[in-house]
């Protein structure tokens, strides 16, 4: 047997990229269930550099007419579109590498491997959106990546003139159709048979095979619209007032029979202009006490006392006249709905700014029907873009020769296998196990996702999943990626036992962090060397709390250790004094490690 490697032996005479299109089309609609794509890399492609190829293909998100509302792709970018990635050989019956839930890789691979160039580089290549103080607070509240209305990549910016007419319905509607921008991504792909340098495909060939993540999953509205995404950073009511006459000042009190067909905007959060409001026309929005993580939002009515969702914004302008102060405020017109004037409900009154902030936040996709609910995205023109290498073909030859005399090649890849365990929100003690049988693993890492079923309206407004943080900078911080990134919940400590022993030895505590309000710094010292020695730069922690994970380092200086017939298992203890489990909890145990690929009588063997 012969092994082979990229060494300086190898003499490069040229390079091409090529175009592989999807098997079966390129253009592919992704709704309510997800969708498999795949690739033939012929071994005519004698070698490649996998760090330089990628997917490449054009996506635009999709929504149904009557969902009013600002739509983008996770933070991330389009890397999160990959649920699942299959390389096989050429002859489609030996499995190279499989990574199941890929996305969350990618998800802490964006979280931990990042600084602001590289969130600039995946904004510009995948469609992944950033930062921007035009679009930041000034209550105290998180950065957030997903507040951007002016250089947002997934949809056209607003002028600042004055949007809709104030009818019924209201002329032109935000229609997302028209709205939508097409982003074109390049997506590189973290995989073992993509990470190198060079790999000999000569010897194997490639079948790619993609499981497209369901639209649900991954599509948002802003974070400055949403009720439980950084309620700080939502524009604030100051005024609400009938059409015609003089505005009135807060509070709007309950019951207040008045009807009401307008409401203005405090001058705060940058919102200034038309071009500022994160809303939209025809958006419907409700209001709700700024300061408050569970405030109910206030009731509103028709004029016949018919409890409504939300009123309906018809018209978006600014207007200067109606507060008698000369400034210049963003004014939403709006209505019940019908074309008929809102009316207060007989609960909390809406409070002017000086007794307490009310925010105005959007229900548009909370309160949608399953119907209007209904989001999906487009791939188009969908290929794997292969940077070829062509080597001199005497190397080639003597690659060959080596084969041949010698009865085999072998090579090595990085890779990553996930096992899966899965525990209740009532579970206190776990024990949770790793059935990896690697003979040279590097790091184990463990995304304790959120396993709770939500529906596409609470997946699109984060209204109802996980809260990563409850204080009040934020107010509250519910997941945006239920299922996908990690959750402390309450966590007191970890510890892992492999093969009969304790490692480390003395368990890592997590109350800090289980408190929501601080960080423990020994679990952030084990995370760092797991995710090193995995092959993940750690730039960057602040997202530890909220994609929170759990990890152990298995080699020394780099290096790897034997996890043949040796029992893991993760032990858990969910006992932090002050914050109980809420949620139902699936362990995925990713475990990165080196594997070997031998090529023996035209067939591929795979050694974990």
């Amino acid at each position: 047997m012969s092994y082979w490697s990229a060494d300086e032996n190898m003499i490069q005479v040229g390079e091409e990229t090529v175009s592989i299109p999807a098997e079966f089309g390129n253009s592919y609609v992704v709704g309510d269930t997800s969708r498999k794509v795949s690739f033939d890399v012929p071994d005519s492609i004698q070698f490649f550099s996998g760090k330089d190829s990628y997917l490449q293909f054009d996506a635009t998100i999709n929504a149904p007419a009557a969902l009013s509302t600002r739509l983008q792709l996770d933070q991330a970018g389009a890397g999160m579109l990959v649920q699942n990635l299959r390389i096989y050989d050429s002859s489609r019956g030996r499995l190279i590498e499989e990574i199941n839930d890929y996305n969350q890789i990618v998800a802490i691979m964006s979280d931990y491997d990042t600084d602001d160039s590289k969130r600039g580089v995946r904004s510009l290549e995948q469609g992944g959106t950033v930062y921007t103080s035009r679009c930041s607070g000034q209550f105290g509240n998180t950065k957030s990546q997903m507040a951007d209305i002016h250089t947002n990549p997934w949809f056209k910016e607003q002028d600042n003139t004055t949007k809709g007419d104030g009818a019924n319905p209201p002329v032109p509607i935000y229609d997302n159709t028209t709205q939508q921008n097409t982003v074109r991504c390049c997506v590189p792909i973290h995989s073992g048979v993509f990470s190198g340098k060079v790999y000999p495909n000569m010897l194997t060939g490639l079948y790619i095979e993609i499981d497209l993540i369901r639209a649900p999953a991954v599509v948002r509205q802003l974070d400055s619209v949403v009720s439980q995404r950084r309620r700080t950073l939502n524009p604030v009511i100051v005024a609400a007032g009938p059409l015609a006459g003089p505005a009135v000042q807060l509070p709007w009190a309950a019951g207040d029979n008045s009807d009401v067909t307008e409401v203005f905007i405090e001058k705060s959060n940058g919102y200034d202009e038309v071009e500022d409001c994160p809303f939209v026309v025809g958006e419907i929005i409700g209001f709700q006490a700024q300061g408050t993580a569970n405030a109910p939002l206030a009731t509103l009515t028709t004029a016949a006392a018919v409890a409504i969702s939300g009123a309906r914004i018809t018209k978006i302008d600014l207007n200067n006249g109606s507060l008698g102060d000369g400034v210049n405020r963003i004014r939403l017109t709006i209505d019940d709905g019908a074309g008929g004037a809102v009316r207060r409900g007989a609960v909390t009154d809406i409070t002017a700014p000086g007794v307490g902030r009310f925010s105005i936040v959007s229900v548009s996709a909370s309160t949608a029907t399953a119907a209007n609910a209904r989001v999906s995205y487009t791939v188009d023109n969908l290929n794997l873009i292969i940077h070829e290498m062509k080597m001199d073909q005497a190397y080639v030859n003597t690659l060959l020769s080596s084969a041949r005399e010698n009865g085999s090649v072998s090579f090595d890849i990085h890779s990553v296998t996930n096992h899966k365990q899965a525990i209740t929100a009532t579970e206190r003690q776990a024990a949770v196990q790793v059935f990896a049988n690697n003979s040279r693993a590097k790091s184990i890492i463990v995304v304790p996702a959120d396993s709770s079923v939500y529906s596409n309206q609470n997946m699109i407004s984060s209204s109802t999943s996980y809260a990563e943080t409850q204080d009040s900078a934020d107010v509250i911080l519910r997941s945006a990626r239920p299922g996908v990134s990690g959750v402390c919940d309450g966590l007191s400590q970890y510890q892992w036992q492999i093969d009969n022993k304790l490692v480390p030895s003395r368990p890592v505590d997590t109350i800090k962090t289980g408190s929501k309000q601080s960080i423990s710094a020994f679990h952030i010292y084990e995370l760092e060397k797991a995710l090193s020695n995995a092959g993940i730069a750690p730039r960057s922690f602040r997202e530890f709390q909220r994609n929170f994970l759990i990890s152990r380092a298995l080699g020394v200086n780099n290096g790897v250790h034997d996890l043949r017939n040796k029992d893991i298992t993760l032990l858990l203890q969910y006992a932090h004094p002050n914050v109980e489990p809420t949620v139902g909890k699936l362990f995925s145990s990713f475990v990165f490690h080196i594997r070997r690929l031998t090529i023996r009588d035209g067939g591929v063997e795979v050694t974990h």
